[in-house]
Order: C-alpha cells, then sequence, then structure tokens
C-alpha cells in the first residue's frame, strides 16, 4: 500500500488517498481524497506500506509532533520503504525575502510561501526546513536520503526529499531516543530552562507515537 497524506486535489493513482474532510477547507473546490481523516491519528500494521508522501503538508505541523509523526511512518513502513516530503526551501525563500532589490511582490510570495496561507486554521507554517535539516531529521528517525529534487514554481522554491528506511525504530525508549537526537538539537544551551523545553517537546513527540504507532 502507498499513502498520499493530505491530498488536496492532487489525486495520485496507485495510493491511498487521504485529507481532512470538505468541512475543514476553504478554497479547495471538490474532494477527491479516497478516504476522509485526520492523518495525525491514522494508525496501520507494522511493515505494511510500501510508501508515504506528503506534498506541502509536512510544514502545516508542529516539531514535535512531526518528529513523532516521522517515526509512525517508519512503523508502518516495511524495510526500503521510501517516504517522500515536499516542502517550501527555506533558504531559498530566506534569501529572496532579505534581497533588497527584490520587489515587494516577491518579497510578500516569498513570506507567504515560509509562513502558509492563512485561509483556514490548519493553513499556517508551524516550521521551516532545508536539505540538511531535512537530512538529519531522516537519519534520526531511520531513514537514509536517496534523493534530493528542487523545483521552482510561480516564483516559490521548493525541496523534496525522498528517504528510505534502513532501520526499524522499537516502539519505547528506542523511538524516544531517536526524538530526543533530533529535537535536542534545537536547544541554545543546557541550562535548566532549556532541559525543560527539550522535556515538553517530547512529550508532544511521546503523545504523537501513542497516537499513531503500528499496530501489530
Amino acid at each position: 500500500m502507498k499513502l498520499h497524506l493530505g491530498c488536496g486535489q492532487n489525486y495520485l493513482d496507485g495510493y491511498v488517498n487521504i485529507d481532512f474532510p470538505p468541512s475543514e477547507h476553504t478554497v479547495q473546490e471538490k474532494s477527491i481524497a479516497d478516504r476522509l481523516e485526520d492523518i495525525t491519528a491514522l494508525r496501520f500494521p507494522a511493515g505494511t506500506i510500501e510508501e508515504v508522501r506528503l506534498h506541502h503538508v509536512f510544514e502545516h505541523f508542529r516539531r514535535p509532533q512531526v518528529t513523532g509523526m516521522l517515526a509512525c511512518w517508519n512503523s508502518w513502513l516495511t524495510l526500503g520503504g521510501t517516504v517522500h516530503i515536499e516542502v517550501p526551501d527555506l533558504g531559498r525563500m530566506a534569501r529572496v525575502f532579505a534581497n533588497p532589490f527584490a520587489s515587494l511582490a516577491s518579497r510578500a510570495v516569498a513570506e507567504r510561501h515560509l509562513f502558509g496561507s492563512h485561509e483556514a486554521g490548519w493553513a499556517a507554517h508551524y516550521e521551516g526546513y532545508d536539505e540538511s535539516l531535512l537530512r538529519h531529521m531522516f537519519d534520526a528517525l531511520g531513514f537514509e536520503v536517496a534523493e534530493v529534487k528542487r523545483q521552482h514554481w510561480r516564483g516559490t522554491d521548493n525541496i523534496h526529499v525522498i528517504g528510505k528506511k534502513v532501520r526499524a525504530l522499537v516502539a519505547g525508549d528506542d523511538a524516544t531516543v531517536s526524538g530526543r537526537r533530533f529535537l535536542s538539537s534545537f536547544l541554545v544551551d543546557d541550562s535548566p530552562g532549556e532541559l525543560r523545553m527539550l522535556e515538553i517537546w517530547l512529550e508532544g513527540f511521546q503523545r504523537q507515537v501513542a497516537a499513531g504507532w503500528a499496530t501489530d
């Protein structure tokens, strides 16, 4: 089985296309999803999924939660299965925004692409990504980057990273250690306040793992 999560109006043949119900959308003209569900609550049997694909969905989730989601996808995927993540390219869009010679229109589009379109409650971006950050995240959660693609579309730059599952995470401490490895990268220092921040992030990570880890 191949999963296309947060499909919007982009139906992919050969995939199970999953999205929010139409009531959650404000500008989408029709629903083409095979299944209408909250993708954070999905569960599949361990080792039964061949591919998980998201196009401009990953950035809509908070860092602790999306780290937990990637851990859950690892638990669903077969060894050698793939995850496709396409997101705005943080570095390239930031350069457009910071360019003093860029037009106001170009800078406004860059800002929207980085922070979201804001026409619905879910239409905000919680995180920004570039190749190095995605490589680090994939490595921490048991994936090896197999390919990196870049795309320019209507004044926006995007990055599409394909990861292959090379290590199966084990529920419990192993998954938490992997989540901690990635999330600790965002600490400013090792002061008590920052370490408490990490524990809060890990609580969010663990909630998502509890909600979406593979069934036996």
